[in-house]
């Protein structure tokens, strides 16, 4: 009895269904307010359904500064991700998140680890505010991680006081 070959099988490849996911993992900055964040994210979003994931980085890096309370942080940085949690979830958007490493480059890399984004979206606010610009911040995401970064910034007049 010789043996029975089936051929392999074939593949077939379909064009992405415009229903697709978008996979979005964002990265909000010390100095954004969730509704602004929210709007900037539907407006990235373009009508898609998303698939998000926020990071909140712990601002006030030990090697920046020479005295951090990082009970501050920790709850500053707590409040900014519950508040945008809730502001994209109202949206209808399905989102999740934690708290990041003061470093945003450092906590990107974690946060990839619990959740395969298709594209990073940073959201800083606008220039003389923002510490992600002074230390190119949004550069070094763009050299370290092989997804599409988009960084979309703030109106002036939006940020905290």
């Amino acid at each position: 009895m010789s043996p029975v070959l089936t051929p392999p099988p074939t593949t077939v490849e379909t064009a992405p269904s415009r229903t697709a996911t978008r996979r979005v993992l964002i990265v909000v900055d010390d100095s954004c307010t969730a509704p602004t964040v929210c709007a900037s994210v539907r407006s990235f979003a373009a009508g898609e359904p998303l698939d998000a994931f926020v990071v909140a980085p712990q601002h006030g890096a030990v090697d920046a500064q020479w005295y951090v309370d990082e009970d501050a942080a920790r709850a500053e940085a707590t409040h900014r991700l519950r508040t945008c949690l809730r502001c994209l979830a109202s949206d209808g958007i399905r989102v999740r998140g934690h708290l990041g490493d003061a470093d945003p480059v450092q906590a990107i890399a974690d946060a990839l680890h619990a959740f395969d984004a298709d594209e990073i979206l940073l959201v800083t606010a606008p220039t003389q505010p923002s510490p992600w610009l002074r230390p190119s911040v949004i550069e070094r995401v763009r050299r370290t991680f092989a997804r599409p970064v988009r960084h979309v910034e703030m109106p002036r007049g939006d940020e905290r006081r």
